[in-house]
């Protein structure tokens, strides 16, 4: 079990095969409702990541789940505050609701998982790269079939790629298409371009 930040969600929706990967991962990714709730906002501005996720909760590859009534005021500190230590409402019951299950947290933003070392330093966070890139959901896809979900996802969700993935993922696009890649760190953009 783990439990996604609707920017994850957001992510695998463009990817255009967010069910397989879902069914290789092989453990149930949750979403809270705070995030499905901030999914379902973006539909006013065109997005159409509730709707993906609306498929796959239909399908039962995922559940919404919501905060445990006791962990409000832990939820409470994370997202008030000074704005350079607080979190926005969905990263916060992300990171609490995986807390509180003992599971792993997938999200993006560098701040959510630089506070969440901080004030949960035994919890497991993990990236979409992370999940796109677990061994079943790699073996289940194959090589192309990842590639095209990752170039999905960079392309049109802009997936955020932390440095530390960088030469993995430009290795799984290839370099060509890497290059047009705006999510991709702006060194990693530099030296792509030099080579």
């Amino acid at each position: 079990m783990a439990v996604a930040d609707a920017s994850v969600w957001i992510n695998l929706a463009a990817t255009g095969c967010a069910d397989r990967i879902l069914g290789f991962y092989g453990a149930t990714v949750e979403i809270t409702q705070t995030a499905l709730s901030e999914l379902e906002r973006g539909r006013l501005k065109g997005r159409q990541a509730a709707d993906e996720v609306a498929a796959l909760l239909h399908l039962g590859l995922t559940r919404v789940v919501d905060l445990d009534p006791q962990d409000e005021e832990l939820f409470l500190s994370l997202v008030a505050g000074d704005a350079a230590q607080t979190l926005d409402d969905g990263e916060a019951t992300t990171l609490v609701h995986a807390q509180r299950a003992g599971t792993t947290a997938f999200i993006d933003e560098r701040k959510a998982t630089s506070l969440a070392a901080v004030r949960f330093p035994g919890l497991m966070v993990a990236s979409t790269v992370d999940l796109l890139f677990a061994p079943a959901v790699r073996g289940g896809l194959g090589e192309v079939g990842l590639g095209d979900a990752v170039y999905g996802a960079l392309v049109d969700a802009k997936m955020r790629v932390a440095t530390h993935h960088a030469a993995e993922v430009i290795a799984c696009v290839g370099h060509a298409r890497a290059e047009g890649c705006t999510s991709l760190p702006a060194s990693v953009r530099s030296a792509l371009k030099a080579v």
